[in-house]
């Protein structure tokens, strides 16, 4: 139990803190074009099969919500803003937001692009109690980058990231230790994460919708409803859980996918596309120092037939000539059954740190070249940009003859702290595109 400096104080301090970028996506598309400010703006795919990647507060008004069909979203919001998502721009982002953590908070656990929790603990006799260490790093995001941003502080991560929800948009809620179980009472145990809509049934069947209720029925109901997880939840709306950072590995996998509003019936367009997924899949290892030893690969038909091929790889590998081998490789046995893809998707799976992996084995003169090669690719992309540098093989020809490239795919980073995005793909970026 934690105390705080106080001499003869025994109250425990709600030492987690989690922090939540407000709308990110959307938060940057509108900090970055004002004449946005107080429209209903979404970043996502403009086209048939788009998908809403992130609403502004405006837009959630009219009821838009992330992963909503954005035909959909448009019948909500007839005056509707779609920007297209710019995924790198928010990456970067999202590390000045995490160096700006790093800079108050030593123990930190990001869980998506926009996410992080954060043990506040050791930071207090510098920096204050949680309060003012949680209107420190708003107002540091705030002053640095001009994004809002709610902070959610508990005894637990659970607690916290409830906290932080309620606090939004633009605030930040503490919870006493003392007072979690008064706090938690009166919410639907929809807020619970995990309690998803089966569970929630289970729970309305025996008359608990919400936690206050969830802690009145005894346990052997609870454990019908909910399972094994029946303790863990006991717990939480007791007020006794104390759970803290997860110590985790920051990505099981991480990869990136896209829809297309015309289906592909050409091969080498297949090809192309998933070559180039796997050079983005190979860049994401290679800025966060992972290697994999898997690579997946996702295929959609027209009619939702959905079929996922996976190759294991002898040695791990950040390499995106070698997951390009593989991926090519799963395809090329799959094209025969698949004659029209509407959606492709590369993932890497089962990820180490680079740090300590037998990579070098991997190193014979072939694979070398193609290391020095990405490397300088990757300096190049940093410094110019996304579309500075391609592969020859992922240019198409456009129908005047000239060579022009296909759109940079959405990334789909459900595992790990990039969070997830699933368009259309990118469209022409217009001064407000609606």
């Amino acid at each position: 139990m934690d105390v705080s400096g106080d001499a003869g104080s025994t109250e425990e301090i709600p030492g987690i803190l989690h922090l939540d970028m407000d709308a990110f996506f959307a938060s940057i598309e509108v900090r970055d074009d004002p004449r946005l400010q107080g429209l209903p703006v979404v970043v996502g795919g403009a086209g048939a099969r788009g998908v809403v990647a992130a609403a502004s507060y405006p837009a959630r008004t009219r009821g838009i919500r992330s992963a909503m069909p954005m035909a959909s979203a448009r019948r909500l919001a007839p005056d509707l803003v779609i920007v297209p998502a710019r995924i790198d721009h928010y990456r970067q982002i999202s590390a000045r937001v995490m160096e700006l953590l790093a800079d108050v908070v030593a123990d930190i656990e990001q869980i998506s692009v926009d996410e992080a929790f954060l043990d506040v603990r050791g930071a207090r006799r510098l920096f204050g109690p949680p309060e003012q260490i949680a209107e420190l790093l708003r107002g540091r995001i705030r002053e640095d980058l001009d994004l809002p941003s709610s902070v959610g502080g508990s005894v637990s991560r659970a607690v916290a990231k409830i906290a932080s929800a309620r606090a939004k948009p633009d605030g930040m809620l503490i919870v006493p230790a003392a007072r979690t179980a008064e706090f938690l009472a009166p919410l639907p145990v929809s807020v619970i994460s995990g309690v998803g809509p089966r569970a929630q049934e289970s729970l309305a069947r025996i008359g608990v919708r919400t936690i206050g209720q969830l802690r009145e029925i005894p346990r052997s109901a609870l454990t019908r409803a909910l399972g094994p997880r029946a303790p863990e939840i006991a717990a939480l709306a007791e007020g006794s859980d104390r759970t803290g950072l997860g110590r985790r590995a920051r990505d099981k996998s991480l990869g990136t996918e896209r829809t297309w509003d015309q289906d592909l019936s050409d091969p080498a367009e297949v090809r192309r596309s998933i070559t180039q997924m796997a050079d983005d899949v190979a860049r994401q290892l290679r800025r966060g120092d992972f290697v994999t030893r898997t690579v997946v690969l996702k295929l959609r038909a027209p009619d939702g037939t959905t079929i996922t091929r996976s190759s294991t790889l002898d040695q791990p590998t950040s390499s995106g000539e070698r997951l390009r081998e593989q991926v090519v490789s799963l395809w090329e046995r799959e094209r025969s059954t698949m004659c029209r893809v509407r959606l492709a998707g590369v993932r890497a799976a089962h990820l180490e740190p680079a740090a300590g992996s037998p990579v070098q084995s991997e190193l014979n003169p072939r694979a070398a070249g193609w290391q020095d090669l990405e490397a300088a690719m990757d300096r190049a992309l940093e410094r110019f940009g996304t579309r500075s540098l391609e592969r020859g093989s992922t240019l198409s020809a456009a129908p005047d003859g000239a060579r022009r490239s296909p759109p940079d795919p959405a990334p789909d980073t459900r595992a790990g702290p990039t969070g997830r995005l699933d368009t259309d793909g990118p469209h022409p970026r217009g001064p407000i595109g609606r």
